[in-house]
């Protein structure tokens, strides 16, 4: 227990787990753990949470159904009949397995608007699948390429070239768009329009190192691009102009994610600290630390046993986990004090952390290639916290501190009372 600590922590409990079979087992991989360790990996739920994309092997990431309602694997939830171990329920989807071609290390879910007006009817160009039909997966490659499958059958769809170097991230827009942008080890984001048969329409030029995370604000407005050159780069999607530089990280910076609200964006990085920032102004509103007592800047910028490799926001603003490399999965309450609420620790070492869409669960992946799942404390939101993401929704920082309220108001919308 750190000695920061004085009171016990509360232990996350394990509500399911997926591995490979002993005969897929690659543990003595060598090759697997150095795509593991070296370029990380993600696992991420589909925006409707019937599926979530497991990266099972270096070269195969599988659709496994999730049952939402239960909060489990719908393959848990099956009762055993003799020794086949499940029965299908009527209209139940099984797991897909997509044989991707090539070593993949990162995924995403997009799904576009529905057609239903006259103008959308009335198309006049010719697209090689109908995108507001489909759930769609793009996994991201380690020789710069992405690949685009149909969702519900595995079917590959397209092919996107332009990287040089790995597409460590991948992200859709959340307004239906199906803007698609990709982030590479070779320093540069991308942007690829799904509707448009995935015509690249932008590069985005910034960072001077590898760029291994990206995340869209909820309005889809914002994007932040997080890099090894210790910065975050804040884009507005409207322009695609950048728009604003985070620093205040010692070491490289490994993920980055934004709040339900947009107002807030966490960052994880190697040098044990967890930031949350204001994306708007580049004010720093918060640190989470994963070492006690916090270790000076030579020990923070350099090797050490406690780098944060992911975070990842609950659905409602409350709560955040984290993952690092002393095989602890922490649970912040951020309505709480300043240190994790409940931790679990692992035998391996974890990469990727992620929430379900509806916060119930907490999706950690492995350097084995391995899921672990959580269930997550439910949390009854005050309603000013309600009121102030409601707020934050539509109205950034800058057009908060123009309102005619009170200053301690103004605190509190802006997140600034954390200090």
């Amino acid at each position: 227990m750190d000695p920061k600590i004085d009171k016990p922590l509360g232990t996350a409990r394990k509500i399911g787990e997926l591995r490979r079979p002993p005969a897929e087992d690659f543990s003595n991989d060598a090759f697997s753990i150095k795509i593991a360790r070296g370029l990380q990996w993600h696992v991420t739920f589909a925006p409707d949470e019937s599926r979530l994309a497991w990266i099972a092997s270096p070269q195969k990431v599988i659709l496994v159904p999730w049952d939402s309602q239960n909060n489990c694997l719908a393959t848990s939830c099956y009762s055993p009949e003799g020794s086949s171990g499940a029965v299908k329920k009527p209209n139940e989807k099984l797991a897909i397995t997509i044989e991707c071609g090539y070593p993949v290390v990162s995924v995403a879910f997009g799904k576009g608007k529905p057609k239903n007006s006259l103008l959308d009817s009335k198309a006049s160009y010719w697209t090689r699948f109908d995108s507001s039909k489909l759930i769609i997966l793009a996994t991201g490659h380690t020789n710069g390429r992405i690949r685009v499958w149909d969702g519900e059958t595995g079917r590959l769809l397209l092919e996107l070239m332009d990287h040089a170097e790995a597409v460590r991230d991948l992200a859709f827009a959340p307004d239906g768009s199906l803007r698609l942008i990709s982030a590479s080890l070779d320093g540069k984001l991308k942007g690829w329009d799904l509707n448009d048969d995935g015509n690249m329409f932008k590069t985005f030029v910034y960072h001077k190192g590898p760029v291994v995370s990206i995340s869209w604000s909820p309005t889809s407005k914002l994007l932040a691009s997080a890099s090894y050159d210790k910065t975050v780069g804040i884009w507005n999607m409207t322009t695609y102009k950048l728009i604003n530089k985070l620093v205040g990280h010692f070491n490289n910076v490994s993920c980055c994610c934004f709040s339900p609200d947009g107002a807030v964006l966490a960052t994880s990085s190697w040098d044990t600290q967890v930031i949350l920032w204001d994306p708007y102004t580049g004010t720093r509103l918060r640190t989470l630390y994963h070492m006690y007592p916090v270790p000076n800047l030579i020990y923070a910028s350099g090797l050490n046993n406690a780098w944060v490799r992911a975070v990842s926001y609950s659905f409602d603003g409350m709560s955040i986990v984290t993952t690092s490399d002393d095989n602890l999965i922490r649970f912040w309450n951020l309505m709480g004090d300043e240190d994790p609420e409940g931790i679990a620790a692992e035998a391996e070492g974890t990469l990727c952390c992620t929430y379900s869409p509806s916060g119930r669960s907490v999706a950690v992946g492995t350097e084995l290639f391995r899921l672990k799942f959580f269930a997550t404390q439910p949390q009854v939101p005050p309603l000013m916290h309600l009121a102030r993401m409601a707020v934050r929704k539509i109205v950034d920082t800058k057009d908060v501190d123009k309102l005619w309220i009170p200053r301690s108001l103004k605190l509190y919308l802006t997140y600034r009372s954390w200090n």
